[in-house]
């Protein structure tokens, strides 16, 4: 059976002129579902992001602890029993240069990071060869550091050696922990859902991104309090304990994060993602613009040959727009260096400002803990009361205008620093207390809540999948473009010149916050769409009735549906749906799916397949038996008037060959077709060498999805509920209670995170929609390279599906005008009733079939988490025919699991 069109059918009176697919997806745009009246809140976050979170908090507590002490360690001379401890005795300048070089690198690093990660090695690997290369950087700062070692004259060696190891440990991981940490929370779209007061709230994934980004700042401020350690063993006791106390913590980190290896979704690198979005950046700027470097406008436009990356499977219109929204994060981070050299200060020059100040027993270094220790408290405080408020009464906080709230708290903070230098000049010597600095770490502290926590988030919600881990390193190498540009401060970082130094930092962050809005800030967000309810499809007419008055007081996540999950309402994931109340599991199964029957996208293509029963499929045991299955129980259904052959028709069919079918295949048809006959080599047309007639099964695609919805939803099938909802992985579709998830997904099985499936590809198919009410046969030949079809489609007024293609790994979704006058061309040959001059064209279309090397995939898998899904994917052009077979041998795979259930409703 031929899927080779994605057409609505289309009653007599809406005949229209040829038009490409795209033309209605853009109508269809504009009707998505938005709710803004409802308040908008944040999802649960995983349970495992909050392990993922203690192992970032243990290595950011070994990233401040050995930073902590470093300014002493190099600014200041090794005297033993001096009031400030030092080491190496290279003053202040070098002191500031060599830190801002560290961060700079640590920084910069992040790049190979995301490298290793996104094209390599995926991110956890990455991880963990990161932290290896950490603790033998810190190994070495260790040993340098000890008294024997700094007398020695070692320990200068030992620092930039260990500095540049540390760096590049450092780099990937922070590259990589914040989108791995992310990536565990997968849920794509947002969904109502009614709160236990009765209020109807949106969750919102964005906020839930957002809250997660917090809490894992809030944990690496917790980690950044290291130094109120490392700096009091390195005033009393010696700087190399002080660097052990780091040493300790990453190792035992990285043993925890190892250990829980089997925890994690882990998402696989995806080939060369960096060349392809470099290859995509050129294209854009050769055809200026990305709109114009997607492949459907380059076909379009004629140019499409000129780039060979376009003929790639993975150059898509998606990935074009991925990587046009990742360049715009990249835009916004243009200004943050800028922000960056402010916060940068607390680090080194700050600190050496304390030294100037009356410290009353209070190491020089300490108070750069009150950045971390006002942002435990102030992230709380946002999360739980700030934006609860402003939510409450729909004031949008936007993610622009955070960040440019913070650029201004940076720049105060300078203002108040270039104040205070002021003060101490004109002051005796250490007369004015050291806590008077507090404002100047507190207000950086509060910027950062606003800046850092919205920039992760910017980088990962706007990356493409394959990039995360480089947008997010974009991000963290603008502090060190930041550390760089402070490196060349470095002269007037030291008196005389500090006032000036704070001062034109202050005008600098203040000029930056005013450009962000500016370029940035003004431009309202769009809400996100809510793709899918949890209150969604109890039922249709007097059942859907008799609960609508009860719907708020039901809790949805208990209810007997969710025992099984069906991922997918395209003809595959219908038929299991059947098969699963057929056998008595209606009342207990929930499908979910991005698309429902009705809906018109490229991404859906069952209901708008030219469907019928033909010669199209392999000659592999499962695909012969899955055939004969599907084609025995639709001439049943027929026979027997059931309701699920409303749109189901017997039509006389005759089929050619231009390449002998294999003998097993002609034998398995010649035991089960009805009425078949071998054509002799008289009646075959040119260049075929083999031919049938037989009683086909054809049907109305779209119609007959929606009648399975339609009967599948009524009490008597079970109730069957329908959910729409985007999942970005296979964990996403197991809901509270579910046993087994049946995955359906079909194209979408190359990319679902848990699925990820690489044998699977588009095979792309053009289809001409006409009205022909003369022609009542099936006429198909099978090319090489090609397939003709003529298919008409019962209870239609007379429409026909001519096709068409068969084109593995192209996923263009434009028509292609050749291609439509070779259909024309070829379908009139096969059947010159065509050429009577009645036959009128409504519509072209463009379909991809969901493909897989090796055949479609019937299997159960226990998933690493302990749970069952039985995966049903990749029939290709087949599901039609082989999708009630391939349905029955899916629900037979959960047999043992299944016979848990109760067993109700049976038909």
């Amino acid at each position: 059976m031929s899927e080779n069109t994605r057409i609505p059918d289309v009653p007599d009176h809406q005949f229209q002129s040829p038009a490409t697919y795209s033309e209605t997806t853009k109508s269809l745009q504009v009707d998505q579902t938005y709710e803004p009246g409802l308040r908008r809140v944040p999802d649960r976050i995983p349970w495992v992001v909050g392990l993922i979170i203690v192992v970032e908090l243990g290595e950011r507590f070994t990233y401040f602890g050995l930073s902590g002490p470093l300014q002493n360690y190099i600014k200041n001379p090794y005297v033993p029993g001096a009031d400030l401890p030092g080491a190496l005795g290279r003053g202040q300048a070098v002191a500031s240069a060599l830190g801002n070089f560290f961060k700079f690198w640590a920084y910069a690093s992040t790049i190979l990071g995301a490298v290793v990660a996104d094209q390599y090695v995926g991110k956890f690997k990455a991880i963990v060869i990161a932290s290896g290369v950490y603790i033998v950087g810190l190994t070495i700062l260790v040993a340098t550091a000890t008294p024997a070692a700094i007398n020695g004259g070692s320990a200068f060696g030992g620092l930039v050696a260990s500095m540049v190891i540390i760096g590049l440990g450092t780099g990937g991981i922070k590259a990589n922990v914040t989108p791995f940490c992310a990536e565990q929370y997968k849920r794509g779209s947002a969904f109502v859902k009614t709160l236990k007061s009765g209020e109807r709230v949106v969750v919102d994934p964005e906020l839930t991104v957002e809250r997660m980004f917090m809490w894992f700042y809030w944990a690496v401020n917790i980690g950044a309090l290291s130094p109120l350690i490392t700096v009091n063993v390195e005033a009393n006791v010696s700087f190399w304990l002080a660097f052990l106390i780091p040493l300790i913590v990453i190792v035992l980190a990285a043993v925890v994060f190892i250990c829980s290896s089997k925890l994690y979704v882990k998402t696989q690198p995806q080939g060369s993602p960096i060349v392809e979005a470099a290859k995509t950046v050129y294209v854009a700027i050769s055809e200026r613009g990305f709109e114009n470097a997607k492949p459907s406008t380059l076909s379009q436009r004629g140019r499409i040959e000129k780039y060979s990356v376009a003929s790639s499977a993975n150059y898509t219109d998606q990935s074009v727009d991925g990587v046009k929204k990742g360049i715009r994060a990249c835009k916004l981070f243009l200004l943050f260096p800028f922000y960056f050299i402010c916060w940068v200060q607390i680090w080194n020059n700050l600190i050496s400002q304390a030294g100037q100040m009356a410290l009353h027993g209070t190491p020089n270094d300490l108070l750069q803990n009150l950045d971390p220790i006002a942002l435990i408290i102030f992230i709380p405080f946002l999360d739980l009361v700030v934006y609860p408020t402003l939510r409450h009464f729909k004031i949008d906080f936007r993610p622009e205008l955070k960040i440019t709230v913070g650029f201004f708290m940076a720049s105060m903070s300078m203002v108040y620093a270039s104040v205070l230098q002021h003060y101490i000049y004109i002051s005796p010597p250490q007369t004015i207390h050291v806590w008077i600095q507090t404002p100047a770490y507190v207000l950086v502290a509060f910027s950062e809540a606003f800046v850092v926590v919205t920039g992760l988030e910017i980088a990962y919600t706007n990356a493409p999948e394959s990039l995360r881990s480089l947008v997010s390193s974009l991000f963290w190498l603008t502090i060190g473009v930041a550390a760089a540009i402070c490196i060349g401060l470095a002269p007037v970082s030291q008196d005389p010149y500090l006032v000036w130094m704070y001062g034109s930092l202050a005008i600098v962050g203040f000029v930056a916050g005013i450009l962000f809005y500016v370029l940035f800030g003004r431009a309202p967000n769009q809400p996100a769409p809510v793709l899918d309810s949890v209150e969604a499809t109890l039922g249709q007419g007097a059942d859907e009735e008799a609960q609508a008055g009860s719907r708020k007081c039901i809790d949805q996540s208990k209810m007997s549906h969710n025992d099984i999950v069906v991922l997918g309402a395209g003809i595959i994931g219908l038929n299991v749906a059947l098969e699963l109340s057929k056998r008595g599991y209606g009342r207990h199964v929930t499908v979910m799916a991005e698309h429902l029957p009705g809906d018109e996208s490229i991404d859906y293509t069952s209901p708008w397949a030219g469907a019928n029963f033909s010669g199209i499929s392999g000659g592999d045991a499962n695909a012969l038996r899955w055939d004969r299955s599907g084609y025995s129980m639709m001439m049943s259904l027929i026979d027997s008037e059931a309701e699920e052959a409303k749109y189901l028709s017997k039509t006389e069919s005759t089929e050619y060959w231009d390449q002998t079918p294999s003998q097993d295949k002609i034998m398995s048809m010649s035991e089960y077709l009805r009425d078949l006959v071998i054509l002799p080599p008289s009646d075959l047309p040119e260049g075929a060498v083999f031919g049938i007639k037989f009683t086909t099964v054809t049907l109305n695609a779209p119609a007959h999805c929606a009648h399975l919805k339609h009967l599948l939803s009524q009490p008597r099938y079970g109730g069957i509920k329908f959910v729409r909802r985007k999942v970005s992985s296979i964990q996403d579709a197991y809901l509270q209670g579910t046993q087994i998830v049946f995955n359906c997904v079909g194209n979408t099985a190359f990319s679902l995170a848990g699925v990820a499936d690489s044998k699977c590809y588009p095979t792309r198919g053009q289809i001409i929609l006409v009205k022909a009410p003369s022609v009542k046969v099936n006429v198909m030949r099978h090319g090489k390279d090609y397939e003709t079809y003529i298919i008409p489609r019962p209870r239609s007024d007379g429409t026909v599906i001519l096709g068409g293609y068969l084109q593995p790994g192209d996923h263009t979704s434009q028509t292609r005008p050749a291609e439509t006058k070779s259909i024309l061309s070829r379908t009139a040959d096969l059947l010159p009733t065509l050429k009577n001059g009645e036959t009128q064209i409504i519509r072209e279309a463009v379909g991809l079939r969901p493909s897989r090397q090796g055949g479609a995939r019937v299997e159960l898998e226990t998933t690493p988490e302990g749970k069952t899904v039985v995966h049903n994917y990749g029939a290709g052009g087949t599901g039609f025919q082989a999708g009630m077979g391939m349905a029955k041998d899916a629900v037979d795979l959960a047999s043992d699991i299944l016979g848990s259930i109760s067993s109700r409703s049976k038909l």
